[in-house]
């Protein structure tokens, strides 16, 4: 008798859920709004878990769960609440809680051992070998967060309003910060800043790169920078869980601040290969939700 997975990947902005056969084949796809355990109201994050359960169970109405795999952000040490809440659903017994940065992992590198970097809006290292599991970073953008694409936003809207002041070095980040944010009196613009500060910041990392590709000298030294600290994710990931300067293992890396490709992967590869010379490096292979249903395979494989 055939058996089914549904897998769960929930973080800071949508919920993924997909429902898999044991083999692995993904049957059918559905999204929600944010489901981060910690960051999330619980009641909205619920919500949107139930949404997307409902909805990918529509698309395919006659199967019967034997599991559900569900990594979700925000539930680390929060794992029980989890689980209680998703056998309410009582859909199955049988349910695998893990954190989105492991599905991750598992999804980058189709396999169960080595690092992922993760840069997107924030910043994280992850790895696992054997029994082993390390983070990091990801201490958020207040605290954290380097090489991502909000701090280097950030770093690329410090440097447009010194060039502005006359307190540091001439920038075409400065007329592409007028043109992100629209021409006016610079102090208006700044106030705009500080009231939609995250996403504001964030979405100005692409101004970052495309001052790069075009040579200019401060954008450069901000992404050299970011890709420095992007190397240092996971080469003390990679040195948390044990790997020395010989060994042979894999690190993906994945998010949408790798997206500016030669001008920030070159470097992050090269300071990574400088401490690790037999590193396989690598985009990562396949989604998180994937990985959550990996998950899940190995686990009914084993029963």
């Amino acid at each position: 008798m055939a058996r089914y997975i549904l897998g769960i990947d929930g973080g800071g902005t949508k919920t993924e859920v997909a429902i898999s056969s044991e083999t692995g084949e993904i049957l059918s796809r559905a999204y929600s709004g944010p489901s981060n355990w910690t960051t999330t109201p619980r009641k909205v994050a619920k919500e949107n878990i139930i949404e997307g359960i409902e909805s990918a169970l529509r698309q395919v109405p006659d199967i019967k769960i034997d599991l559900i795999s569900a990594g979700i952000a925000g539930v680390s040490k929060k794992e029980w609440e989890l689980k209680e809440f998703l056998l309410s659903l009582n859909i199955t017994r049988e349910i695998i809680i893990t954190t989105d940065a492991h599905i991750a992992l598992v999804g980058a590198l189709l396999d169960t051992e080595g690092v992922i970097v993760i840069a997107g809006t924030g910043s994280i290292g992850y790895g696992r070998r054997g029994e082993l599991e390390k983070r990091t970073g990801g201490w958020g953008y207040l605290l954290g967060d380097e090489g991502s694409a909000y701090d280097v936003g950030r770093r690329g809207i410090v440097a447009s309003l010194k060039a502005y002041d006359g307190r540091g070095e001439k920038t075409i980040l400065l007329d592409m910060f007028y043109e992100y944010m629209g021409y006016g009196d610079i102090e208006a613009l700044v106030k705009i800043i500080y009231e939609k500060a995250k996403d504001t910041i964030s979405g100005f990392a692409r101004y970052v790169v495309k001052a790069g590709e075009m040579g200019d000298k401060v954008a450069l030294e901000i992404l050299h920078s970011a890709a420095y600290e992007l190397s240092l994710l996971g080469i003390s990931t990679a040195e948390r869980i044990g790997y020395r300067k010989d060994d042979v293992f894999n690190l993906a890396y994945t998010g949408g601040f790798f997206k500016a490709k030669d001008i920030v992967i070159g470097p992050f590869i090269k300071f990574i290969k400088e401490k690790f010379p037999n590193v396989n490096i690598f985009p990562a292979k396949a989604e998180p939700i994937i990985g959550a249903i990996i998950i899940g395979k190995k686990f009914l494989e084993k029963e």
